[in-house]
């Protein structure tokens, strides 16, 4: 008798140790996709100079695959160097035992963008703009 309740404790560890595992591949894959969405986005900007609408970006979002509800925040920042975008992008996890849902930002920059820096117009995208 004191084997086969050592046999189900042994089986409890291991099935937790296996939920953990999945878990956190889950989210190193979910992480990986959104820092590559995010380098997209800086690297359209980087392409056009800045020269870029919201829609553009959408777009090409949209033309890489990834969902419409994924939500990210462009914002700009005028020094006297040019113009830096600023790019947020969020992860989403929803935790259907507890009901909640968890926003991670990840969060980057373009270069400084000079060249005419002072004819580009402020972009702000937002999910809302859509």
């Amino acid at each position: 008798m004191r084997e086969s309740i050592g046999g189900i404790f042994l089986l409890k560890i291991v099935l937790i140790f296996l939920a953990v595992y999945v878990g956190f591949m889950a989210i190193v894959i979910n992480y990986g996709k959104y820092y590559r969405y995010k380098n997209a986005i800086i690297n359209k900007i980087e392409q056009n100079e800045g020269y870029s609408t919201c829609e553009d970006i959408r777009n090409m979002v949209l033309s890489i695959g990834y969902n419409p509800q994924d939500r990210y925040e462009i914002s700009s920042k005028i020094n006297s160097r040019g113009i830096i975008y600023k790019v947020k992008v969020y992860i989403t996890f929803s935790l259907p035992l507890v009901r909640t849902k968890v926003e991670i930002p990840i969060s980057g920059e373009t270069r400084i963008i000079e060249i005419g820096y002072k004819d580009l117009e402020d972009i702000t995208c937002t999910q809302s703009d859509y």
